[in-house]
């Protein structure tokens, strides 16, 4: 039996999303090749017990946080954790599992614990690192940065190093893309592991056909890009486009709806039905993405694929797909969704998905913790 202990406040909590499924995932696959436990540590609320192939246990303490203060709240944030944990975490454990804002405070105390750690790392943007470069002196970083890190400017400084920190110390730092593996690389200067985020294939396999709808999934916010799909819709009247998952900014929502060839889906509780009325899928994301879990999504199905030029995305589907560097070209994304609907090929789509599969990713992970801890 191995004790697992998992340090992650949205492990039972309704409001999560890919960082949860991806942790899920993993550990009802790891649980059917070897014997678990899991201990789990988590801030309230604990609304949404997850259904899982092993047994766990919940723990929960309150934070206070500081209300508007982003780089400040994770700093106060950590500090109760750490100390919650200081106090209630036992010293037996096997392996200790942390990611997102609790992995610099819990991999700190696994280390005075001495527990082995794995910190997952999902996204780069809890670091600060587009607001703060750490090659460069403060003054450099006070006039670059934005109001927010100059107001916080300490804050911002330590919440990245302690990060940092994490990284370094954590027994094993785990990326979820060649892309992040890269930016763990320069910014914190110490290797990672790659684990995608696991995609169970069966559960998006559908018939390609050539479906009705030019397709964009979670439209929430502008960084995503749901205006520029908008501009696509406009320069191609006689297309017929799909927007998946609810649009966070009202104008931009106004704007689909009263947009002719522009169909909108709040919600779609079974992605095969959005991938089976797709001829093409559209990612027209403006940030760095950190994987791309959309198009990997799609291209189970062999499904084309045309994405920005940013983070994860062109590693994702690499020559399969159409990749634009000029994001917020209308014309370059209209010419490149008629390059890729004259031509892709879906069984390469099809073959570079399975490097994402579920499968391949428990193998690795299985893989990873056997190198630190022996599994029974």
């Amino acid at each position: 039996m191995t004790d697992i202990v998992i340090c992650y406040n949205n492990f039972a909590t309704s409001k999560s999303g890919g960082a949860r499924e991806s942790l899920l995932t993993l550990l009802n696959g790891l649980a059917e090749i070897h014997d678990i436990t899991v201990d789990v540590y988590q801030t309230p609320p604990v609304d949404d017990p997850p259904d899982t192939n092993f047994e766990y246990q919940i723990n929960t303490s309150n934070i206070q946080n500081v209300p508007k203060l982003k780089w400040a709240n994770q700093i106060v944030n950590r500090f109760q954790w750490k100390r919650y944990l200081d106090e209630n975490l036992m010293q037996d454990y096997d392996l200790l599992i942390t990611q997102n804002q609790l992995a610099p405070a819990s991999i700190a105390a696994a280390s005075e614990h001495d527990i082995p750690s794995f910190f997952f790392v999902r996204s780069m943007a809890l670091t600060g690192y587009e607001k703060y470069t750490p090659h460069l002196g403060h003054v450099t970083n006070l006039r670059q940065t934005d109001l927010g890190g100059k107001v916080q400017y300490p804050f911002l400084w330590k919440n990245f190093h302690d990060y940092r920190r994490a990284a370094n110390n954590a027994t094993r730092t785990i990326a979820n893309s060649e892309f992040t593996s890269r930016k763990v690389e320069e910014l914190f200067e110490t290797d990672s592991s790659i684990i995608y985020p696991p995609i169970k294939l069966k559960k998006y396999h559908v018939e390609y056909n050539i479906g009705d709808y030019i397709t964009m999934v979670n439209p929430r916010t502008k960084y995503k890009g749901p205006d520029i799909f908008l501009n696509i819709a406009d320069r191609m009247p006689d297309e017929e486009f799909l927007l998946v998952g609810p649009i966070g900014p009202s104008k931009i929502k106004e704007r689909a709806e009263r947009i002719s060839n522009v169909t909108h889906w709040e919600w779609c509780e079974d992605m095969r039905e959005a991938y089976s009325q797709a001829k093409v899928v559209v990612v027209p994301s403006r940030w760095e993405e950190p994987f791309g879990r959309v198009p990997a999504e799609a291209m189970v199905s062999g499904i084309p694929c045309v994405v920005s030029n940013r983070g994860g995305l062109p590693e994702v589907v690499g020559d399969t797909g159409k990749i634009i560097d000029d994001v917020e070209s209308v014309e370059a994304w209209v010419d490149g969704i008629h390059q890729i609907l004259e031509y892709h090929d879906s069984e390469e789509q099809q073959t570079r998905a399975e490097r994402f599969s579920a499968e391949n990713q428990i193998n690795r992970l299985t893989q990873l913790i056997e190198e630190v801890c022996a599994l029974q």
